[in-house]
């Protein structure tokens, strides 16, 4: 598949439109996905008894944090996010489930939070690299540390690349979304033509260089093959995640709209083949302010 050389200008800022209905609901599937595969909620810290504040960081419509409220009544539960339609979901959600201690806010988790020092006992900050720069990393991480109460929690889960198959197309299109990710300064992959973003590596020396101590971390899997449990809810993940994130392809110049509509059909096509095999991995990694 041919490229174009130079990325064409005002790409935007994220490769998925966040204000989409089917983002949405894309998103409330995944969370009940990743939460599935990462053990539970929050199964580092499995005793939540003497946790008061919970901030859920790019919250999307609210589905991890909607549940730990549901789960732990006696937990203030905040999600932010800057998408007004994905905030404004979360909240009628929380209307409909009896929810008073959910709360969301429009915030830019790339700008000062508007949270006092000190505020929480967790900070949970899961998939959020899609909305950050390099530059925004270290800045980010050091924000989401100081609203941590001391001894308290900070955790970033991350992947560098939406699985891995033996899938020709799929393997193609992860392709693309690296090399646009390093064209846009939104990947740390050591290539100019990288194929991921690279990020997982990073997260531990993130939360190090903002201060945390006892830092731990654990990786997870969904295997999505043919015929396995997430087989089906990831297929329809990807299938809204690499339609609605076309528009980003073409405008970072790594392909025409003509070259992703084939590729994209014959994705499908290869994902439903009963030989299929996929894996999809992810790292969470979390440490403790100091008291």
């Amino acid at each position: 598949m041919a490229m174009s050389a130079e990325p064409v200008k005002n790409t935007p800022s994220t490769f998925l439109n966040m204000e989409s209905g089917a983002e949405i609901a894309r998103q409330m599937d995944q969370d009940i996905l990743l939460t599935r595969a990462m053990g539970g909620l929050f199964c580092e810290h499995p005793d939540l008894r003497q946790v008061q504040r919970v901030l859920d960081v790019c919250c999307g419509p609210g589905g991890w944090a909607l549940e730990l409220a549901f789960v732990y009544r006696n937990l203030e539960v905040t999600g932010i996010d800057k998408s007004r339609n994905m905030i404004d979901y979360a909240r009628a959600q929380a209307r409909v489930q009896g929810l008073g201690n959910a709360f969301f806010h429009v915030m830019d988790v790339t700008g000062p939070l508007q949270f006092p020092d000190n505020t929480f006992d967790i900070v949970n900050a899961r998939f959020i690299s899609s909305f950050l720069t390099v530059e925004d990393w270290p800045r980010v991480a050091r924000e989401l540390t100081r609203v941590t109460k001391p001894g308290g929690i900070v955790r970033l889960t991350e992947f560098d690349e939406p699985g891995v198959s033996n899938s020709p197309a799929h393997e193609r299109m992860k392709q693309l979304y690296g090399l646009a990710l390093k064209r846009t300064g939104q990947s740390f992959h050591p290539l100019r033509e990288g194929t991921h973003r690279c990020i997982t590596p990073m997260l531990e020396r993130f939360l190090s260089d903002a201060g945390c101590l006892y830092i731990c971390e654990q990786a997870h899997v969904v295997n999505y093959s043919a015929g396995k449990r997430a087989a089906i809810s990831n297929y329809e993940n990807l299938k809204v995640v690499y339609k609605l994130g076309q528009p980003f392809l073409v405008a970072a110049g790594v392909a025409t709209q003509e070259q992703l509509d084939d590729l994209y059909e014959q994705m499908l096509l290869e994902m439903l083949a009963d030989d299929f095999r996929a894996l999809w991995y992810f790292l969470s990694v979390w440490g403790h302010k100091p008291e």
